[in-house]
């Protein structure tokens, strides 16, 4: 799905990203690197945008090894079928490579996919199961009220847990901070279209083809010898 760069703020006044759906050729991996990776002095929480480092999740918006030797960093929304797509090939990688690390970077779609998206950060930042939550949405294929239902009860997350996510509780709130920064991080990245992933700090690649992304991981862990 094409990418159009305008800034995810949720304020009722603001626009949001829109996606189209593209037919854009993968883009080629050959010149991703692994950076080493940021370091933070608590990680499982999620900082202002201006204090994290690319790569250092928003809170529990990661799969695989906390400790990783290589991140890949996955930017994707829930109103997004491609994005669906490939959380099954983001699950097998995991499963095969226990020292990768998946950070991702939630966007905002077309207004049936924002809730969704604040709903997951909201889980990011509290002690429930994210990675549950994640993949109950990408299995579930609805990002509207009744898929974020299924996938909190899918999760045992009490909706009531949650902080409040409208009106003036947005008002500064980090998880329309995260939302922004995902926003300007594609851009800056050259993203086109999601879902996309990066390696280091190069440009936002698409295509989620298991042996292109083992041989681009595979590289940047060489790399890193």
């Amino acid at each position: 799905m094409t990418y159009r760069p305008v800034l995810a703020l949720l304020l009722a006044a603001l626009a949001t990203p829109a996606w189209a759906q593209s037919t854009d050729q993968p883009t080629s991996p050959a010149e991703q690197t692994e950076a080493p990776p940021p370091t933070d002095d608590d990680p499982a929480m999620a900082p202002r945008p201006e204090d994290r480092p690319f790569g250092v999740p928003f809170g529990k918006a990661w799969l695989g090894a906390a400790d990783g030797d290589v991140t890949l960093k996955v930017f994707a929304d829930y109103a997004c079928p491609a994005c669906r797509e490939a959380q099954p090939v983001i699950d097998a990688l995991v499963a095969a490579d226990p020292h990768l690390k998946v950070v991702y970077l939630i966007l905002v779609n077309e207004e049936e996919g924002r809730q969704a998206a604040m709903t997951s950060l909201a889980i990011a930042q509290s002690p429930a199961d994210w990675a549950v939550f994640h993949r109950a949405m990408d299995a579930g294929g609805d990002p509207g009220p009744a898929g974020i239902a299924a996938a909190l009860k899918a999760a045992a997350i009490d909706p009531a847990s949650l902080p409040p996510l409208s009106g003036d509780a947005l008002i500064d709130s980090p998880i329309v901070n995260e939302l922004n920064r995902n926003d300007r991080a594609i851009v800056e990245h050259h993203g086109t279209a999601v879902p996309a992933w990066v390696i280091g700090d190069g440009k936002a690649l698409n295509g989620f083809d298991p042996v292109v992304l083992r041989a681009a991981i595979a590289r940047a862990r060489a790399k890193r010898k």
